[in-house]
């Protein structure tokens, strides 16, 4: 333990100077020794002098160490040497101030680290946020989740997703939500939950957030239900009048002109049904692609001249121009086709002029990524969240598989395919390829 004895001679002496020239400056006055006096007044206004100088000294170190503690600084140090300073006392108090406030520092430090591993060492991705959406800690999972080093800004995500960002703000205690994140190897489908805690005398949102496990589940099986629905409702449709039809027919077997009228129903139903197993036979059964070497910009020029883009235009952007995919070319042109045929379908207004772009470029970690936009207004948010649906449709002589199998496509050729931005001034689809 330091030595708590301090010494207050120095003032102790100021204070009795002061009683002294002060008791001695009022006997000059009452006996008149004037030529006294002119000694004592200078003595006392020195030792006034003297203690306002010790005030200050007081204030100015307390303003100091004030400042230091704002600043998060604790090395500092006051001499407590009565031979070298006027405060030795006052510096004495302090200095135990600062080493309690020193050792309070130490610990929360302590409690900050076992904080942070405690956050480390969840397998789940957490946030703590305060409400201007500043992020006062994110765990490596967090950041991993997001492809970022570190974040301190629920801001910096709206590059990647601007619904995400909506979540994060809106999001409360007890809540949970579902989002589609979208990084630069494609989509992730993440679950948000939010508790509150009070955290550093401030009240913050703790967000977990974690890969979809058995939410994912849920939704797959959500997606086997609808495609059921979807073949029981296409082959009903088909069977119901061959049924209603033979029946009759086996009534009105006299009949030949009925016969041959049931007949030829029966034959047109029959190959629509043929024609809608052979659309889930192109949606399950897409061949091995068959990869060889060639030039983006070759593809996407091929695949423009098979189209008639009508009153668009078309703004085809390649970045190096002399990107070269390993893939196969007929499988692929078929994607471009089936995205771009969807975008001029959406261009519905002849008296306005539109415009697709298409926009490729690799990135840092060498990935492929094909954007293809037009600007002819968001894709309802019904139609949206089922456009990768087999055999789900807006068209009325739409088949529903296009977008479905182009997806499987890319997914066969070890890529993504996604919506990416769906707004009204622009929708665009990212096809990304390792």
């Amino acid at each position: 333990m330091r030595n708590s004895r301090v010494s207050y001679r120095r003032i102790i002496l100021y204070i009795i100077f002061l009683i002294l020239m002060s008791a001695a400056s009022c006997l000059c006055v009452a006996f008149k020794m004037y030529a006294l006096l002119l000694v004592c007044l200078p003595l006392l206004i020195l030792s006034v002098f003297k203690l306002i100088s010790v005030y200050n000294g007081i204030i100015g170190r307390l303003s100091f160490i004030i400042k230091a503690v704002k600043n998060d600084d604790y090395s500092f140090r006051f001499s407590e040497n009565p031979n070298s300073t006027e405060n030795s006392f006052v510096n004495h108090s302090l200095n135990q101030i600062k080493e309690v406030m020193d050792e309070k520092k130490c610990l929360m430090r302590e409690d900050d680290k076992n904080f942070e591993l405690i956050m480390e060492c969840a397998n789940i991705g957490i946030m703590l946020l305060m409400d201007n959406g500043t992020v006062v800690h994110a765990n490596s999972k967090a950041l991993g989740i997001f492809s970022m080093p570190r974040i301190s800004h629920i801001s910096y995500l709206r590059m990647q997703s601007e619904e995400l960002v909506q979540v994060l703000e809106n999001i409360r205690p007890t809540e949970q939500k579902t989002v589609r994140y979208y990084t630069e190897i494609g989509e992730v489908n993440l679950v948000l939950s939010c508790a509150e805690i009070k955290y550093k005398e401030k009240n913050l949102r703790v967000i977990t957030i974690g890969n979809i496990g058995k939410e994912l589940d849920n939704q797959e099986v959500e997606v086997w239900e609808k495609l059921t629905r979807i073949l029981t409702h296409e082959i009903m449709n088909s069977l119901a009048p061959i049924t209603s039809i033979s029946s009759t027919m086996m009534t009105s077997l006299d009949d030949k002109e009925k016969i041959g009228e049931g007949l030829a129903i029966i034959h047109s139903t029959s190959d629509r049904l043929m024609q809608f197993v052979n659309s889930f036979r192109q949606v399950t059964r897409i061949p091995v692609p068959q990869k060889s070497p060639f030039y983006l910009n070759e593809l996407i020029d091929n695949v423009a001249s098979l189209l008639d883009f009508k009153n668009i235009k078309v703004d085809i952007n390649i970045n190096p121009d002399d990107i070269m995919l390993y893939a196969d070319r007929s499988q692929m042109s078929q994607v471009l086709l089936n995205i771009l045929k969807n975008a001029i379908d959406t261009c519905e207004d002849e008296n306005k002029v539109y415009n697709i772009e298409i926009n490729a470029f690799i990135d840092k970690e060498e990935r492929i990524h094909i954007e293809l936009s037009n600007d002819a207004g968001k894709i309802p948010d019904e139609v949206s969240d089922n456009i990768f649906m087999p055999f789900f449709t807006t068209k009325r002589e739409g088949t529903g598989i296009g977008l479905a199998i182009s997806r499987q496509i890319i997914r066969l050729h070890g890529g993504t395919l996604h919506l990416s931005k769906n707004t009204e001034e622009k929708v665009t689809f990212l096809i990304v390829l390792e």
